[in-house]
C-alpha cells in the first residue's frame, strides 16, 4: 500500500512539474509575442524617445543576421539593425531587405561586410581586393561603386574600410603602401562610399587581423601609427568605428580585456562616431564570458552603441533583453549609456528626437 502511495505521489509530482514547465513556457511565449511598437510615437521623421520602453531601447542596440528564414520574427523584439551577406541574387537581397523594413515600425540599419576579400555579392558582382587598389583614384572609384550597389539593394551601412596596416588572416582587406599612401586610399574610399551609404573604419584600435579572432584570443602592441589611421578616418567624416576583440597594450591598454569591452579603449573614440562592436560570438570575446548577460553588460557600460550578434533566436534574445532590463533596474547597467546609444542610432536612421 505504501509503495503504491509513494508511486502515485511521484507520478503526481512529475505531472505537476511538467504542467508548470509547460505553463511557464506558454506564459513566456505569450509575453514575448505581445511585444509591439504601438506605444512608440512617430510623426513624420520625428520620434519620441520617451515613448520607448526600456526593453525597446535595449533592442535598438542589437543588430542581428537576417539571411535565415526564421530571423524575421526577431523584428517583433524591435532590434535596431539587420546584417545580410548570404543571398545569391540582387533580387533576393532587395526582397529580403524590403521584407525586414516593412515589418519594422522603426527604420532599420541594414549592413554587410563588403571589405576587400569575401564579397557577399560574388554571385553577380566582382570587386578587386583592397590590397590591389593602386592609388587614391582607384580607392575612390571602388568606394563609389560599392556604395551605389549597396544603396540600390537597400543597404545603408557598410562595415568597411579596414583601417589597418596588416592582414595576415584574409590576405586582402588592408590597403597596400606606406602610411601616407594608405591614409590617402582610406580618405578616398570613405569619400566615395559615403556618397551613398555610411562607412565604418575597423578594427579599432588596430592589429585586429594578425590572428583569427573568430577562433582565438590575441594580444597586440598598439603604436601611434595604428591610431593615426583611425584618427584620419574621423578627420574624413567616417560614420562609424568598429572595435575589435584584440587585447591591446602600448599606446592604448585594454587591461587584459578585449578592446570591445574596454572602457579605456572605447573612451578614446570621439562621441559623434557610431561605436560598433565586432560580432560578439567570436572566440576573441566570447571566450571571456560564461554567458551573454555579463558580456552585454560590459559591452554597454564600456560605450558600444551597436552590438553585432549574428547567432540569435527569438526566445533566447527576448530572455536576454529581460535580463538586461533587470540589470538596468538594479543599477548594473547604465540607462544613460543606453539612451545615448539609442539617440545616436535613431539620428543615423534619419529621425529627429523629440
Amino acid at each position: 500500500m505504501k509503495k503504491k502511495l509513494v508511486t502515485a505521489l511521484v507520478i503526481i509530482a512529475i505531472v505537476l512539474f511538467i504542467g508548470f514547465f509547460i505553463l511557464g513556457n506558454v506564459i513566456f511565449a505569450y509575453k514575448m509575442n505581445e511585444e509591439n511598437t504601438d506605444n512608440i510615437i512617430i510623426e513624420g521623421n520625428s520620434i519620441s524617445l520617451d515613448s520607448f520602453t526600456l526593453r525597446q531601447k535595449i533592442a535598438q542596440m542589437i543588430m542581428i543576421r537576417g539571411d535565415s528564414e526564421n530571423n524575421l520574427e526577431l523584428i517583433d523584439l524591435n532590434v535596431g539593425g539587420v546584417f545580410f551577406d548570404q543571398q545569391k541574387t540582387e533580387k533576393n537581397y532587395r526582397e529580403k531587405i524590403r521584407e525586414y523594413q516593412e515589418n519594422s515600425k522603426i527604420k532599420l540599419l541594414i549592413a554587410t561586410d563588403l571589405e576587400g576579400t569575401w564579397n557577399p555579392f560574388v554571385w553577380f558582382k566582382e570587386f578587386p581586393m583592397n590590397k590591389d587598389v593602386k592609388n587614391e583614384t582607384g580607392a575612390f572609384n571602388l568606394g563609389r561603386e560599392q556604395g551605389e550597389l549597396l544603396k540600390s539593394l537597400g543597404f545603408n551601412i557598410n562595415f568597411a574600410p579596414v583601417s589597418e596596416f596588416e592582414d595576415d588572416i584574409y590576405g586582402g582587406r588592408a590597403f597596400s603602401g606606406d602610411k601616407e599612401e594608405i591614409k590617402g586610399k582610406l580618405k578616398a574610399y570613405i569619400e566615395g562610399l559615403q556618397k551613398s551609404v555610411f562607412g565604418t573604419c575597423k578594427h579599432y584600435p588596430g592589429k585586429g587581423m594578425i590572428k583569427n579572432l573568430h577562433l582565438e584570443r590575441d594580444e597586440q602592441n598598439i603604436s601611434l601609427e595604428d591610431l593615426e589611421l583611425f584618427e584620419y578616418c574621423v578627420e574624413n567624416n567616417v560614420t562609424g568605428i568598429m572595435v575589435g576583440h584584440q587585447i591591446v597594450n602600448g599606446e592604448l591598454n585594454s587591461n587584459g580585456r578585449p578592446s570591445s569591452v574596454s572602457k579605456e579603449v572605447i573612451e578614446t573614440i570621439p562621441e559623434n562616431i557610431l561605436i560598433i562592436s565586432d560580432e560578439v560570438n567570436m572566440q576573441g570575446l566570447k571566450g571571456f564570458y560564461p554567458d551573454k548577460r555579463g558580456m552585454y553588460k560590459d559591452l554597454i557600460n564600456s560605450g558600444n552603441n551597436l552590438i553585432l550578434d549574428f547567432k540569435p533566436d527569438k526566445k533566447s534574445s527576448y530572455k536576454l533583453i529581460l535580463e538586461l532590463e533587470q540589470d538596468v533596474k538594479n543599477g548594473k547597467i547604465s540607462e544613460e549609456k543606453i539612451d545615448e546609444s539609442v539617440i545616436k542610432i535613431l539620428k543615423l536612421k534619419g529621425y529627429e528626437i523629440v
